[in-house]
């Protein structure tokens, strides 16, 4: 207990170490070796320690009990996880901490039918404004099963960090600044990585900047793990300035020191956000922009980067960001360096030839039962048709095949796949005929990989930022007949796809004609309407005039200009 105290925890482990062997053991030694191991990020040590100290501990367990699952979640053994959580539930009704760790298991677990229920009953506690239900889902799990925008806004839950206040934005819009004659922007991520879904959008933008008026600075504070898995960006990027090593102070100050102008945040409310960071004032514009598909409450920026589908008019109650709207489409995709590999034969992918192949490669957190009640329906109006899902672990593939086979789907229609590395995942999509989105969160990358590989998105018309994303893609690619007005009418075209393979082949043919010709794929085009957004900014800021809403006018249209 003195070496815990004193901080000296691989001290105490070691001290404790010959006690735990022992039979009888104290119970607080047990937890003291349970709270130094989490201490030192010895994750499975700690969850270990923390299910022994459970049994000893029996009114504590609950608490116990949730500690050791949120471990074990966090060790990705999530079957484990939701064991300890139901134990603990058992006991004794969770805590708002207890039920957010139980709400991402699930999900993550794809128990289908149990997240709509809970969905349900949180729903109608947001609803009838029980604080508490405020603060249970963080923001970005919140946007997995709810698209009713004014209550997005209204939660409160920041897994980390501290919300800013309206003293700490006023005291930084009035820090003094200069303006050199270009522009200085500094993007803030920790997903620098060229097989990371963000940067594989954005590196494009990189390399199209106009390095005569802007000079930007790429600031990462990316993972280890996460870096390891780059290509080559990271050693050839020349501006590039890694923070992950430095405390939040320390952080700012590098990052104060080269004088931003615009700060973008390319973050909001996704894994390891640095949200104190941000929060201390690194420069005198902040934007949030393409990482999170709503707004990043707490998180201190100026300006939030749309577009008109995604933020159309009406929204900006429900924002604390001031609306930027690009002409076209929030999204930026790199045509520059993505590759287009020739498509990978069925049998190749353990396809059937003559059938019909419905694809889903979005993330498991965004399926949910009424989208797959929807394509069930799909499924037995196409009696040829199968779904292909990319799906890993025995979980969660289990919950899908006798969910579907719960509504009559032969789990012999069910192709479940696994990741697959970026230009093979390319290839592998061409041998489908229609992806089918989710809802309420779309496709984001997943949408604009389908259609980089000529394959049409069935999407749904969304009420909030994140069941809009596939919209803006669609409709910047001009192919706005994939998006359905209704739930019902997303079934009815997928199903009226799948039975005219003539009109199937003819929107396949479009889609590749216009990857070449239409804003969507232009990454060039993008990069100087988002110039323009940030020129704007600065002049109204030079002017002495706060953040205002405003629209980017678009540029004439120059045809095959995407390479």
């Amino acid at each position: 207990m003195t070496a815990y105290r004193a901080g000296a925890l691989e001290e105490c482990l070691r001290l404790a170490a010959p006690l735990l062997r022992q039979p009888g053991i104290a119970p607080g030694v047990i937890l003291i070796a349970a709270q130094a191991s989490a201490k030192l990020k010895r994750d499975a040590d700690a969850a270990r320690f923390y299910e022994q100290a459970a049994a000893l501990h029996p009114r504590e367990a609950p608490l116990l009990l949730v500690m050791a699952g949120r471990l074990r979640f966090k060790l990705h053994q999530n079957d484990a996880a939701l064991d300890l959580l139901r134990r603990a539930e058992a006991l004794r009704a969770l805590d708002v901490e207890g039920l957010a760790t139980m709400r991402r298991v699930l999900r993550e677990q794809v128990a289908l039918e149990e997240c709509e229920a809970r969905d349900a009953a949180l729903r109608k506690d947001m609803l009838a404004g029980k604080p508490d239900a405020f603060i249970i889902d963080d923001p970005h799990e919140h946007l997995m099963w709810c698209d009713d925008e004014r209550l997005n806004a209204m939660v409160r839950r920041l897994p980390t960090g501290r919300a800013f206040t309206p003293e700490s934005r006023r005291n930084r819009r009035e820090m003094p600044h200069g303006f050199g004659p270009r522009i200085r922007i500094g993007y803030l991520s920790n997903d620098v990585s060229d097989q990371h879904p963000t940067m594989l959008l954005f590196r494009g933008v990189l390399a199209a900047h106009d390095a005569s008026r802007f000079d930007v600075t790429l600031f990462c504070h990316t993972d280890p793990d996460v870096a390891a898995t780059d290509q080559g960006f990271r050693q050839n990027y020349p501006h590039l300035v890694p923070i992950h090593h430095l405390s939040d102070e320390a952080a700012a100050h590098e990052i104060r020191n080269r004088n931003i102008d615009i700060l973008v945040d390319l973050k909001g409310h996704t894994k390891d956000v640095r949200v104190d960071l941000i929060n201390s004032g690194l420069a005198p514009i902040q934007v949030a922009w393409l990482g999170f598909p709503g707004s990043s409450y707490g998180i201190d920026c100026d300006y939030m980067i749309g577009d008109p589908v995604v933020l159309p008019d009406g929204v900006a109650p429900f924002y604390h960001e001031t609306i930027c709207r690009l002409p076209e489409c929030y999204q930026c995709n790199d045509a520059f360096t993505r590759p287009l590999p020739p498509a990978l034969s069925r049998p190749e992918l353990g396809l059937p030839d003559d059938a019909i192949i419905f694809a889903s490669f979005n993330g498991l957190r965004k399926l949910n039962a009424p989208t797959l009640r929807a394509w069930a329906r799909i499924l037995l109006a196409v009696p040829d048709g199968v779904l292909w899902m990319m799906c890993k672990g025995d979980t969660p593939r289990r919950n899908i095949t006798d969910f579907l086979a719960r509504h009559g789907v032969d789990p012999a229609r069910i192709i479940f796949t696994g990741r697959a590395g970026y230009a093979e995942h390319i290839a592998r999509l061409q041998a489908a005929d229609i992806a089918l989105d989710s809802y309420p969160y779309n496709g984001h990358t997943t949408t604009s990989d389908a259609l980089w590989a000529g394959l049409p998105v069935v999407a749904r018309k969304g009420r909030n930022f994140a069941s809009r994303v596939s919209e803006s893609l669609l409709k910047a690619l001009d192919v706005p007949e994939l998006v359905a007005e209704t739930p019902e009418a997303y079934e009815r075209l997928a199903i009226d796809l799948a039975h005219d393979r003539a009109r199937l082949a003819a929107l396949k043919a479009t889609i590749q004609s216009n990857r070449l010709t239409t804003p969507l794929f232009d990454t060039a085009r993008f990069t100087r309407h988002l110039e323009m957004a940030f020129e704007m900014m600065v002049e109204r800021k030079k002017s002495g005039l706060p953040p205002a809403p405003f629209d980017v006018p678009a540029l004439p249209v120059i045809r095959d200009a995407v390479r």
